[in-house]
């Protein structure tokens, strides 16, 4: 017979073995079309007999056998994998890795009353979406793994005021079990290639992701996981009024509220470890969302209030040159800070945010001071309260008058970033109390009682770093020999 007439469309010497056994059409590239569609392992080998007919399978089996095999294997081999290798690098326990979709929804009246208010981005009805989707797609997989980190990670220290899982792999999450779910989770995500788009969802994981690397002491893979998040809000044009207008107004006030959280993430991380800034304030507020509770709508405002005193100014003074602090600038954010109307509004919201909103105003005071301090701008009998000598020792019985009305599980829901909060007020009032010691009996007495409440508390985190415990540790150890004579209600720990 002849051939038809007409072109001959050309022959791939190989096929993938997916598109092999599949039996469709192969384009022969490195990753064919068919299998970067389909996301599927595209390989090629010489294996005649799991070539051959015989031992060819359905279509939909071979589809779901490769995502499957991408899914649990190969993204372990990807460039993200050497960002957890040792210290987080030991192999996800056969517990770890068995948890049911009961065990994931047990977790959410936790998240919604400890993480949600903090962090309000995917809702609870989302996340049940989620674990029904965790198996097919993995994104969501990813998502469930690193909100069941941060939720363990969150509320393991106060379970006695919290819902305890039903059921689970532990009875008691250890930074082994968070480590765990943050490899499964970076393991579980679909890599950002030509033709992925960033998500929501996806910001929201590697926020939780940086939340735990945090909590554990990885600070530079905290940093980077932030990156991350702040990279994805660029590229969804979150900031962008033109490209958010099409969106509805609960949609909208989600994506301000998600470049918010990273505003606030970066600031802290840029006082506390001394990276530079990216993200600008966003040109408004939140708007209103129906579907958020106005008492987290309201909190979540004030905390965003709160963060943008750390401007572009505070960030630079504080990271830079400090000779260029003045008494003036000192005094005018001694005033932000200082604020009647913002004590009233926050006396209104519910422990867990207010316990938030104090220790970092007072936080923040001691900052500020810390400044003046290094300018030589203090003084015995300054104008501004800020500019006092003993400011600190203030704050230390404001402190601790507010923190004795509210309970010990609030403060220490709140993570490591509250350590590292109490961890700068109370050193900053321990060297006061060393240095600074003019003053009575009665008073150094009322001060050093004020400190050992406050590290009553720091010391009771259950991942306190062992180097600023040791700092903090060798403070009170001072204290102790610098007033031998002065007793104590309390014992300051050795």
């Amino acid at each position: 017979m002849t051939s038809p007439t007409g072109p001959t469309q050309s022959r791939v010497p190989k096929a993938c073995d997916p598109c092999n056994r599949r039996k469709v059409r192969c384009n022969g590239q490195q990753r064919c079309q068919q299998c970067l569609h389909l996301d599927l392992l595209c390989t090629y080998t010489e294996n005649r007999l799991s070539r051959s007919r015989k031992h060819s399978l359905r279509r939909g089996a071979v589809i779901s056998k490769y995502k499957n095999s991408s899914n649990n294997d190969t993204i372990s081999k990807t460039t993200l994998t050497p960002l957890l290798s040792p210290p987080l690098a030991p192999k996800p326990s056969p517990s770890s890795l068995s948890r049911s979709s009961t065990y994931f929804e047990s977790l959410l009246p936790d998240y919604m009353s400890y993480v949600y208010p903090f962090s309000p981005i995917i809702t609870d009805s989302e996340v049940r979406q989620s674990i029904q989707k965790m198996d097919t797609e993995r994104e969501h997989a990813a998502f469930i793994y690193a909100f069941t980190a941060v939720t363990l990670d969150l509320t393991r220290s106060s379970h006695s005021n919290c819902a305890k899982p039903a059921s689970g792999p532990t009875s008691a999450p250890n930074s082994t079990q968070i480590t765990d779910l943050m490899r499964q989770s970076v393991e579980s995500q679909q890599p950002l290639v030509i033709g992925c788009r960033p998500s929501i969802l996806r910001a929201t994981t590697s926020i939780f992701i940086q939340m735990c690397a945090m909590s554990l002491g990885h600070y530079d893979l905290g940093f980077f996981y932030l990156r991350e998040a702040i990279s994805m809000i660029h590229m969804l044009r979150i900031s962008d009024k033109t490209a958010q207008s099409a969106l509805s107004r609960p949609e909208r006030a989600r994506r301000q509220r998600l470049y918010w959280q990273c505003f606030i993430h970066e600031r802290f991380m840029s006082i506390v470890y001394f990276t530079p800034v990216t993200l600008p304030p966003h040109s408004q507020y939140p708007e209103e969302d129906e579907t958020v509770e106005a008492g987290i709508q309201q909190g979540w405002t004030q905390v965003i209030k709160t963060f943008c005193m750390l401007d572009a100014a505070f960030i630079s003074l504080w990271i830079g040159d400090r000779s260029q602090v003045s008494a003036e600038w000192v005094e005018g954010k001694h005033k932000e800070l200082d604020d009647g109307v913002w004590e009233v509004e926050v006396s209104a919201l519910s422990e867990l945010q207010q316990a938030d909103l104090v220790v970092t105003r007072q936080w923040m005071r001691t900052l500020l001071w810390q400044m003046a301090m290094s300018n030589c701008l203090l003084s015995s009998h300054a104008s501004c309260p800020s500019l006092e000598l003993e400011m600190p020792l203030r704050l230390s019985v404001q402190l601790r008058r507010f923190l004795t009305k509210i309970s010990q599980n609030v403060i220490r829901v709140h993570g490591s970033a509250m350590i590292s909060k109490l961890l700068e007020i109370v050193n900053t009032i321990a060297d006061v109390v060393i240095h600074v010691p003019q003053a009575t009996e009665e008073e150094i007495r009322c001060r050093i009682d004020d400190i050992v409440f406050l590290q009553g508390i720091v010391l009771s985190f259950h991942n306190l770093q062992v180097m600023p415990k040791d700092i903090l540790l060798d403070k009170f150890r001072l204290i102790r020999g610098r007033f031998p004579h002065i007793e104590v209600a309390m014992q300051l720990a050795i």
